[in-house]
Parts: C-alpha cells; structure tokens; sequence
C-alpha cells in the first residue's frame, strides 16, 4: 500500500476532518479561509448508504469550489483503517493523523468543547496548516501480520482461560 500524496499547485485545498469512533464517525469539510461547508456529517460505518453519502458530499464541495481534498482521519485505535481503505479506494488523498495532534493544536473555542462533532472540525482545521505531520500507513503485509499475531494472542487467551 503506497501512500502517494498530490498536492494542488497553487496549495489550496478542501480540507475533510473525519473523528473516527468504533461504530460510526463524523466528519467535516473545511475551505481554504477555514470556514466550514455545512453541517458535521455522521458516517455510519456498517451501512452502505452512509459511505457513499460522505463520499458524495465531498465530491459535492469538490465540485462546487473547484478545489481537490484531503481527507484527514483522526487515528483511533483500529477504527481508522476501513474507512482509510475505503475511501482511499475510493481515490481520495487520504492521510491519518495522531489525536494528540489535534488535541495540542490551537483552541477553536474559549469554552471547553468536547464532542465528536468539534474533534472533527478541529482535524478539518489542522488539515490546513502546512507544516502537518501525517503518519505514515504500514504495509498490507505488515498489517496482515499484525492481525494474525492479535489473532494468536487472543487464541491463546481463550485457551488458558
């Protein structure tokens, strides 16, 4: 799995901050000028129809501002990687980025905000900033050995238990 970057010439882009749970995910589309587009949407990851809604609201703001995006996914444990893959699939510029990141960036709001729907918005903002640091996606085949190895860990739990 390679993780190939296109950047627009003239550096402007839309900025999608996605704040990935367990079972579903909200997410945030951000302009250039930091102002957003619409409402934070929620992503239900077990229903078709929620992913292919999310994947046309941000062909949507494409379109309408004539801009590509990147779309940033707030690493949560696993929880990520479906949807990094599906919509990487998809073929969107896809990056992860470390929740403390996103915490230690500056305050959106005076007031102590702390919800889903903010986390995404504040991903969506540090989208933006250019001196970003994304991880870095491993391998199928690292990923591939990571789980079997999970796999043989719980295997051997549940045998001892």
């Amino acid at each position: 799995m390679s993780n190939k970057v296109v950047f627009n010439l003239d550096g402007l882009f839309i900025s999608v901050g996605i704040d990935v749970g367990a079972d579903f995910s909200w997410m945030s589309i951000a302009l250039p000028n930091q102002q957003f587009v619409g409402k934070p949407y929620k992503i239900l990851h077990n229903r078709m129809d929620s992913l292919t809604a999310a994947v046309s609201k941000i062909k949507e703001a494409e379109e309408l501002y004539s801009l590509e995006s990147r779309i940033f996914l707030e690493s949560t444990g696993i929880y990520h990687y479906p949807l990094f893959c599906y919509l990487r699939d998809k073929g969107f510029n896809v990056s992860v980025i470390n929740p403390i990141i996103t915490k230690n960036s500056t305050n959106i709001n005076i007031r102590k905000v702390h919800n889903d729907r903010f986390d995404s918005k504040k991903a969506a903002l540090v989208g933006l900033k250019p001196d970003l640091k994304v991880s870095l996606m491993p391998s199928d085949l690292a990923l591939n050995c990571r789980n079997l190895c999970r796999e043989y860990y719980d295997l051997m739990d549940n045998r001892s238990a």
